[in-house]
């Protein structure tokens, strides 16, 4: 009898194509047989314009050009160079940041390192993370690499409303169970659905959780993945919920993972930030610390390029202006898309989850996977999910809009 595996037993049978990835790469072959214009590929979460090109800030092209070859390609520190960390931090708050609280950053290769740092370092090994029953499939993934699973809260009601209790309920069974408790929203420009957490949300949340913080022995972690918060509308209506997380408990910690993938439009470059912030200088500087470790566990430094990037863009007025002008345009031709398709979309009768902003529309349907390959017949390429289709408008050139609700319409 031979052989099957050599793979430790947490390892066996892992793997496996990224489902966002193998629709894309089916998507491209369709291209190449029949030509972009008659293909459809609402797969991949990146910004394409109208022309079908690769959208770029052409600020941040250019001055990451300019940088020396010290700064291209040397090492950075282990947890990031020091003015990177502090640009993180002043873009992601921009006056927002909770009053009377300590912030501190450590350099990740995109907000999915972030992630992994959070879920690691603040769950034990055999206990949950909670996310809701819409996301994004890493969470997943790096919950079981680690040696940990995830338990989902149901999103939105009978009536595709979006709803607190059924995370409440969920909140406080786990909590009966474990001592640490990580949950991750990812708002605003919720991905898949584009939903966005309104002020009324935070601020029911955030009294659920100081309730919740009345028994000291339990830790809360709550994870703010905000990968699109750049194209959820103007910058301070998207970041003033931040500061409702003044005079919370230091036995709750809000964490932040900061993309500047999405932000700069920069995915290839792999540079983020784990961000912490809390009442208690002590815990987030036990933050700085254990996370920065994990750096040198796992990868080590960051690119510093990359790095460099965004210090600059920060500190200097007119390349921020530049940067955020350009994003801005690019958040305006992604709204302009989503637009049409949500009116249309009603006009068809396509049910869709509620959508408020950012790169993602998602249609529940009963069986995913048998509604993404009759799309693909007729060259429309979507992301099956658990429990519904996922479309990348953000990488759809406006001209394929209209009329493509009622297509999927048709064809489900």
């Amino acid at each position: 009898m031979g052989i099957h595996t050599l793979a430790a037993s947490h390892a066996t049978g892992k793997g496996g194509p990224d489902a966002v990835f193998a629709v894309s790469q089916k998507a491209n072959e369709a291209i190449a047989r029949l030509g972009k214009e008659k293909v459809v590929n609402a797969s991949i979460g990146a910004i394409f314009d109208d022309e079908g090109r690769f959208a770029a800030l052409d600020t941040v092209d250019r001055h990451y050009r300019r940088l020396s070859k010290d700064e291209l390609m040397n090492y950075a520190p282990i947890a990031g160079l020091p003015q990177y960390l502090q640009a993180a931090i002043d873009f992601t708050f921009q006056g927002n940041q909770p009053a009377n609280t300590f912030a501190r950053a450590v350099a990740t290769p995109g907000g999915t390192g972030a992630i992994h740092h959070v879920v690691y370092n603040y769950t034990e090994q055999g206990q949950k993370i909670l996310i809701p029953d819409w996301y994004w499939g890493p969470y997943q993934t790096i919950a079981n690499e680690n040696l940990r699973d995830v338990d989902a809260y149901r999103m939105f009601n009978e009536k595709n409303q979006f709803t607190l209790d059924p995370l409440q309920k969920k909140t406080q069974e786990l909590l009966q169970v474990q001592d640490n408790l990580v949950t991750i929203f990812n708002t605003p420009a919720h991905n898949p659905t584009g939903y966005s957490m309104t002020e009324g949300d935070w601020q029911e949340a955030i009294r659920f959780y100081k309730e919740c913080a009345r028994d000291q022995s339990k830790k809360i972690i709550l994870l703010l993945d905000m990968a699109y918060l750049d194209y959820a509308g103007p910058a301070q209506e998207t970041r003033k919920f931040l500061k409702l997380f003044t005079g919370l408990p230091d036995n709750i910690l809000i964490t932040i993972a900061f993309s500047m993938s999405k932000a700069f439009l920069i995915y290839g470059m792999r540079s983020g930030a784990l961000i912490g912030v809390s009442p208690s200088q002590e815990i987030v500087e036990e933050f700085a610390q254990v996370n920065a470790y994990s750096n040198r566990a796992t990868w080590s430094n960051g690119s510093r390029g990359a790095q460099r990037l965004l210090a600059d863009i920060v500190a200097d007025p007119q390349l921020k202006r530049q940067t955020d002008e350009e994003r801005d345009k690019f958040y305006s031709l992604i709204k302009n898309r989503a637009d049409i398709f949500v009116r249309e979309a009603k006009e068809a009768g396509l049910v869709m989850l509620p959508y408020h902003a950012g790169f993602f529309i998602t249609i529940p349907v009963g069986d995913p996977k048998a509604a993404a390959e009759k799309l693909t017949g007729s060259n429309i390429f979507v992301v099956p999910l658990k429990k519904g289709i996922r479309l990348a408008v953000c990488a759809l050139p406006t001209y394929q809009i209209p009329g493509l609700a009622k297509r999927i319409k048709e064809a489900l």
